[in-house]
């Protein structure tokens, strides 16, 4: 019985397309931490580090930006350049008067309906994204669950062994630019995969992710590359300022200092202008993350003082921890000033083509 429930277990894992070694089950291979550009990436990436635990900042989806663009900018440009011939140079008998109305009630749903959606998001921060976080001295990774879609069920918290995680690559047919690392836990008697714990970022080598994780949780502190030109600190609780989130973008790819003092604020200003929406939605996507640390039962397993952390990590200014609670005025106007150019890029185009 008992080589049939192992048999059973084994045939699921096979399954998996591309299982990486287990933890503690091999030597980690450090010649992956040697990846210049993925390990920058993983620091730019961490939201928080120290002897307790880790965590990376939750991923983000560009194309759920363009997207909503593609739909907002085509529905007005075909209103316009369509309907508007049929309002301004034709008659406008009582038929197609009629056709018009309901054409512009079809148009118009597709239109705005997403534009609302976007507004209502940064009012109410309905969460749709999670961190993980890694739990070094426990041994064990702590994270909120929801299934896929289910978007009116709440969050569960979640916290498994890091020593029963079964890493996988998953790749999909035709675009193996798409390699996210999977982790898994299964049960032992049935195969049967009990958690799925899915990292999302798609922007390093996923060996190499895996690589960085073992070595933190596997190894010391001195093994794991750190860099603090890159690796910044995050608040525990991002949630007062959307201005304050919407900028770690610029800050990751160095186009703003870590210190929120205003230098470099024309590059931000002139980018952020064009790109208001998407940036201000990666903002809400790291302001609304459900955050494991902030629940109780993880709480007392964090038995880190705050002092002498052996990795290096910029810590959280005075000017960032004013911009995080959404009272330094620098990053406020800035972004005002930014929303309000694309707003009038917006209304200049939309009367050009009235």
């Amino acid at each position: 019985m008992i080589e049939d429930k192992h048999s059973e277990f084994a045939k699921h894992i096979n399954e998996l397309q591309e299982v990486l070694e287990s933890p503690y089950s091999s030597e980690i291979n450090k010649g992956l931490l040697e990846e210049a550009e993925d390990i920058e990436h993983l620091n730019k990436e961490i939201a928080n580090i120290n002897p307790d635990y880790m965590t990376f900042l939750p991923s983000y989806f560009w194309y759920w930006y363009f997207g909503i663009a593609w739909v907002y900018f085509s529905a007005y440009i075909f209103f316009t350049i369509f309907i508007g011939d049929i309002f301004y140079r034709e008659p406008l008998q009582d038929r197609i008067l009629l056709l018009s109305i309901i054409s512009f009630l079809f148009l118009f749903i597709p239109s705005c309906i997403p534009l609302m959606l976007i507004l209502y998001q940064f009012i109410k921060k309905h969460a749709y994204r999670t961190q993980y976080y890694f739990l070094k001295k426990e041994q064990k990774i702590a994270y909120y669950y929801r299934p896929s879609l289910q978007f009116f069920k709440p969050f569960e918290l979640k916290i498994v062994d890091y020593k029963d995680i079964i890493p996988e690559i998953h790749t999909i047919k035709h675009n193996t630019a798409y390699t996210p690392l999977n982790l898994y836990i299964a049960d032992t008697n049935t195969g049967e995969i009990t958690h799925h714990i899915k990292p999302h970022d798609v922007s390093v080598d996923p060996r190499v992710h895996w690589a960085f994780i073992r070595t933190y949780m596997e190894g010391d502190a001195a093994d794991l590359p750190i860099n603090p030109e890159f690796c910044e600190a995050y608040p525990a609780d991002t949630s007062k300022s959307l201005f304050a989130c919407s900028d770690i973008v610029f800050r990751k790819y160095g186009i703003l200092n870590t210190h929120h003092s205003g230098a470099g604020g024309i590059v931000m200003l002139i980018i952020s202008s064009i790109y208001a929406l998407g940036y201000l939605l990666q903002g809400n996507n790291y302001q609304c993350a459900e955050q494991a640390i902030l629940h109780p039962d993880v709480k007392k397993l964090l038995t880190w003082d705050g002092k002498d952390n052996p990795y290096p990590i910029q810590p959280i200014t005075p000017e960032a921890e004013k911009a995080f609670q959404g009272k330094n005025w620098q990053v406020n106007i800035r972004w005002v000033v930014a929303i309000a150019i694309n707003v009038s890029l917006f209304a200049w185009a939309a009367l050009s083509n009235a």
